[in-house]
């Protein structure tokens, strides 16, 4: 969930910073921070519906370790809607702001004047969203959104670590069409310069008169001001400095950090009066200017960029040159200046301009949902609208597959070898679980038969003797179609020549075809292992002809592994818990859904195994960390899931 902050006053700060010798790049940081900066407040709306506002702590492990010590555990306020209580099945955009230095959160929503500003665009006919202000001030008051060994890595606080967590915990639309990003000042530069760098988190990009763009000192500072600094001998110390002494230590704690020079942990870029040029040269890095040739693909994602400035502000050059290096691009970005200081007209602006943008230029549309409460499509949710299918060149087996098959340059087909639960050879028992598989890009394979081949079979099958249990298929079956799938890659008239990617390869079963998973998990071909609602019996237990795999197969196992259990009502549960403690040589997630073990198979597309299955292989094979982060960190998504539970390891 991005946190949304705005800044504080810098415009008539800036003259102040200056006079006083302050290195400062240009807005980046403001003028004193000794007293809350007054914004002329808009009028009224009358009969506006309330908001509500939560307080909460967002945990950060990308600024765990930091060496300035600055928390990890963020605050952040979260504007929810006035229909957010009200229609519990309804989900929202999000749009984060990111405020300026030397203010929080707290002081950031008094300049803008939340709540008022958006029960009041709300009011006016914006569509409702939800607003995020994190804090991001630090040990020199501000993180200038950069990634740092000294003050941790605020870029992907913002980008990953708050997204996560808002999707994790609140009614969002998960995608990136439906995410705006916002900021003021230094927020401006961190909009600018993570908008720049993860336009696969963000849909819509709006900047406010943005600090720090050229990356550069604006004044050399004073031999005072270096002196003081000079006798810095604590961070305890450095809290005592004048306000323009924090500034510079602030944006070289960002931006030119040294973890061998205690206690700072920095190098400032002037020494003994003089510049640095090495130290400039790593200001300059992280000027946007510098950075656009590199990220202009990323800014034609977006569907719309605005920025504004004051007139009366001394950055009105500055956004000038970024709008105009952008239309050089021919990067479509709008850009106004409007009669005001830096500050003046920020809650205005907020409210007529801001909100009315993200309103325009968001996706309201339907939310995806692991469990939509809509009849299921029968091709699943994904890119890739699945079909299920007979291959005559593979008896036994039934295909789950995309529609239309991607182009080689699109996305190669990971492949998805599936064991039946009961071990049956009914191949569409579990359909809705992996048409949902298939949709999102892959060649599933399941032993097994549909439709008139399996009732001709049933018909012709002799009852198995009195008291034993005859399985229809085995884990030689569920090998044969991994053979089979990836042999397609190079065979000559397959309509998947070239289209196979033997890197994405993964096995998984439901109940005993998860110990039919299992039994192929030393193949050295497969790259992820998915056991659902099953494991291994103990070794002094009566066996199943068929189930009769040992615990000592589990040393087998060479990937990461998932069990997806049912929690404790799950028949399987004993044995899969037992699993999970075993298994210490791989790294290993128990998840556990409150469904027994019938689980969610037969659900509107798969349900929720079918999502984090989902997750899983696409972390797992595809590397993508969004889906990853369904699994790991302390505000991973299933983490805030009532009733249901994860246990790691080896992460």
């Amino acid at each position: 969930m991005l946190h949304r902050k705005l800044i504080d006053g810098l415009g008539r700060r800036l003259t102040a910073c200056v006079a006083a010798g302050l290195m400062l790049s240009a807005g980046a940081i403001a003028g004193p921070a000794i007293a809350q900066v007054e914004t002329e407040r808009p009028p009224v709306v009358q009969g506006a519906k309330s908001v509500v506002i939560e307080r909460i702590k967002v945990h950060a492990p990308s600024i765990e370790g930091n060496l300035e010590g600055n928390s990890a555990d963020r605050d952040v306020i979260v504007v929810l809607p006035p229909s957010y209580r009200a229609d519990p099945s309804r989900r929202f955009p999000v749009i984060y702001a990111l405020h300026g230095y030397s203010i929080g959160a707290e002081q950031w929503i008094k300049e803008i004047r939340i709540p008022q500003v958006t029960e009041d665009a709300f009011a006016k006919g914006v569509p409702e969203m939800i607003v995020v202000l994190p804090d991001s001030k630090t040990a020199h008051n501000g993180s200038v959104y950069s990634r740092s060994v000294t003050t941790g890595d605020f870029e992907t606080f913002i980008s990953e670590d708050l997204v996560a967590y808002i999707d994790g915990h609140y009614r969002t639309i998960p995608d990136r069409k439906s995410r705006g990003l916002v900021g003021h000042s230094m927020g401006g530069y961190g909009a600018t310069r993570i908008g720049m760098k993860h336009a696969d988190v963000f849909g819509a990009l709006y900047i406010m008169s943005p600090g720090g763009l050229q990356g550069r000192p604006i004044g050399v500072p004073t031999a005072e001001t270096l002196a003081q600094i000079a006798g810095v001998r604590s961070l305890e110390d450095a809290a005592k400095l004048p306000f323009g002494a924090r500034g510079l230590l602030a944006m070289s704690s960002a931006w030119s950090p040294n973890p061998n020079k205690p206690p700072l942990y920095l190098d400032l870029p002037y020494q003994d009066g003089r510049p640095d040029p090495e130290v400039l040269a790593r200001w300059t890095a992280n000027s946007p200017y510098a950075m656009l040739d590199q990220y202009v693909p990323n800014l034609r994602r977006y569907s719309a960029i605005a920025m504004d400035v004051g007139d009366k502000d001394s950055l009105v050059g500055d956004t000038q040159r970024w709008h105009d290096m952008l239309a050089a691009y021919g990067i479509a970005s709008s850009f106004e200046i409007y009669p005001g200081t830096h500050t003046s007209a920020v809650a205005f602006r907020f409210e007529d301009h801001v909100l009315p943008f993200f309103g325009k230029y968001l996706a309201f549309g339907p939310p995806p949902s692991p469990i939509p409460p809509q009849a299921d499509s029968g091709q699943g949710s994904g890119p890739y609208p699945a079909v299920m299918e007979v291959d005559p060149s593979l008896p036994g087996h039934v295909i789950y597959r995309p529609a239309r098959l991607p182009k080689a340059s699109e996305r190669k087909l990971g492949v998805y070898a599936w064991g039946n639960g009961a071990c049956t050879d009914d191949a569409a028992s579990s359909r809705n679980h992996l048409l949902e598989i298939a949709s999102y890009g892959y060649l599933v394979v399941v032993p097994g038969y549909i439709g008139d081949e399996l009732a001709a079979r049933r018909k012709t099958q002799p009852p198995a003797p009195q008291g034993t249990l005859t399985l229809a298929t085995s884990t030689a079956d569920v090998k044969a179609g991994l053979d089979w799938a990836l042999a397609q890659n190079s065979a000559a008239g397959s309509k998947y020549r070239g289209l196979i990617d033997p890197s994405a390869v993964a096995v998984a079963g439901f109940s005993c075809g998860g110990v039919q998973a299992l039994g192929l998990a030393g193949d050295p071909r497969i790259k992820a292992l998915i056991v659902d609602n099953s494991g291994i019996f103990p070794d002094d237990a009566t066996k199943i002809p068929g189930m009769d795999l040992p615990k000592s197969a589990l040393a087998k196992i060479h990937t990461p592994v998932l069990y997806l259990m049912g929690g404790p009502t799950d028949i399987a549960w004993a044995n899969g818990t037992d699993d999970f403690k075993r298994i210490n040589h791989v790294p290993a997630v128990l998840v556990a859904l409150p469904v027994g073990h019938g689980g969610t198979y037969a659900d509107p597309y798969g349900g929720a195994a079918a999502a984090i299955s989902v997750d899983w292989l696409e972390w797992q094979l595809r590397g993508d960390r969004t889906a990853g982060r369904t699994f790991i960190g302390r505000n991973c998504r299933i983490c805030g899931v009532p009733g249901w539970t994860i246990e790691r390891k080896g992460f």
